[in-house]
């Protein structure tokens, strides 16, 4: 999810903003940042983006949970432990539609980190035998897996990066910054102009148009924002489109309504993981998790029964947006 940031001209706010880009997690990362002593930040930021690769990513070999996907016994680190059971609690809570053991079935359906199989029913059945995060169990630093089975992070993993930063900057006591990982957000205070920080999101179209790219634009006041959908991730094979999210109920790339989910809420990796979930889980389903977990804000977008587009947005994030 591409996402621009925007300001108008105000009264400036003390200290030097700093901005830092690069390449992470198979993605860019974009952070700015409103320093006082003008210290740039991008040295420590680059060793904590090393740490959580070497922790969370499939596609480092040698990463812990790389090493646990191929068998070995391996001690967890504190990162790895922290993201397990925020998995574990969005896979509980979303009774299964949020579920990092789904990695078998992402691979062969071609959207992970290993080559496409040829797929069909018998296929995903098969592989099915293989997915259910509750069999997966952490005991203090060890993890205990069952043989063949696989847990692949991606899902939560750029929020969780987002929330590492922010707190880093934080205990730095910074109090003004924007960190954007891979399309998942958090701010804190304003930007260098004194106003909220403020972003873009796209609309679901396999195609950008640069006049009309928006969905909406919102000031993101102290909060973490993170979109999913299937109109980027997919690929079309003998006439059907098979998209990036896979619905762990039936094996097969989710077929609902929904085009997008935009979730807001104070942790950036609990607001991945919903948006996933909720593209699982369908426009009935979210909008009734939503009204029983108030403490979640999202702006969906799907098609009706006649195929037009329409949305549903959260009162409270009805008032964040601008435009």
């Amino acid at each position: 999810m591409l996402l621009f940031f925007f300001s108008c001209q105000t009264e400036k706010i003390n200290g030097v903003l700093v901005t830092n880009t690069g390449k992470t997690q198979g993605t860019f990362y974009h952070i700015k940042y409103i320093i006082e002593d003008a210290k740039n930040l991008e040295n420590e930021i680059d060793s904590l983006l090393s740490d959580i690769d070497n922790s969370l990513s499939t596609y480092n070999v040698n990463s812990l949970i790389s090493k646990i996907n191929r068998g070995e016994v391996i001690i967890t680190d504190s990162l790895f432990r922290t993201v397990f059971r925020a998995a574990e609690k969005v896979y509980t809570n979303t009774h299964g539609a949020f579920d990092c053991s789904i990695t078998p079935l992402v691979n062969a359906w071609g959207f992970g980190f290993s080559n496409k199989e040829k797929m069909d029913s018998l296929k995903v059945e098969k592989l099915l035998e293989l997915v259910n995060f509750s069999k997966i169990k952490l005991s203090n630093d060890s993890v205990f897996i069952p043989s063949r089975m696989m847990l692949d992070f991606n899902s939560i993993a750029q929020g969780f990066t987002v929330d590492l930063i922010a707190q880093m900057f934080d205990l730095r006591g910074l109090k003004n910054y924007l960190i954007e990982v891979g399309g998942e957000i958090r701010s804190k205070g304003k930007n260098a102009d004194n106003n909220f920080w403020t972003v873009g999101i796209d609309r679901p179209s396999e195609f950008i148009d640069s006049k009309d790219r928006f969905q909406f634009i919102l000031e993101l006041e102290d909060m973490s924002l993170a979109t999913s959908g299937n109109y980027r991730k997919f690929y079309r094979e003998n006439g059907v489109k098979y998209s990036h999210v896979i619905d762990p109920s039936t094996g097969f790339p989710a077929r609902n309504e929904l085009m997008s989910v935009t979730v807001l809420h104070k942790d950036c990796m609990f607001a991945d993981a919903y948006a996933t979930a909720f593209m699982v889980m369908g426009l009935h389903k979210s909008k009734n998790y939503l009204i029983d977990n108030p403490e979640i804000q999202a702006y969906i977008v799907y098609r009706d029964i006649k195929g037009e587009l329409r949305t549903f947005i959260s009162e409270d994030l009805k008032e964040r947006i601008i435009n």
